[in-house]
């Protein structure tokens, strides 16, 4: 079963404010545990400090949650559920016109005539 939980790690070191690239910060760190972890398919930040990581995939939620502690630091679990199935009704549908539209009006086609076996020209007069 695909699930989605939603996990609270906490990332208060400085170099995570002003690097979020650099290996050592904690939020690269938290990232790449939980994208390691057997199972997961996906993880993306969430939050306004982004101090939270939504992992999506088959997964055991404890045992990432007790990784994460070990490796980068507090972290607690705030939503387990199903994963949303992805709805494909979703997609914009064309857009009818209100009104009823006469038809284009059809293109004079354009025609030209030539004979296929040309008369040889003369080279001399």
């Amino acid at each position: 079963m695909k699930q989605k939980a939603v996990i609270k790690v906490c990332m208060n070191d400085d170099t995570s404010r002003f690097c979020c690239f650099n290996l050592r910060s904690s939020r690269s760190k938290a990232l790449r545990v939980a994208s390691g972890f057997q199972g997961v398919q996906s993880v993306k930040y969430l939050g306004d400090d982004k101090d939270q990581i939504e992992v999506t995939g088959e997964f055991d939620s404890v045992d990432l949650t007790t990784l994460l502690r070990k490796k980068v630091g507090f972290a607690q679990i705030l939503t387990v559920g199903e994963a949303d199935k992805p709805v494909e009704s979703k997609k914009p549908k064309p857009v009818e016109c209100p009104c009823p539209c006469p038809p284009p009006c059809p293109r004079p086609e354009i025609v030209i005539i030539g004979d296929p076996y040309p008369e040889p020209r003369c080279w001399f007069m």
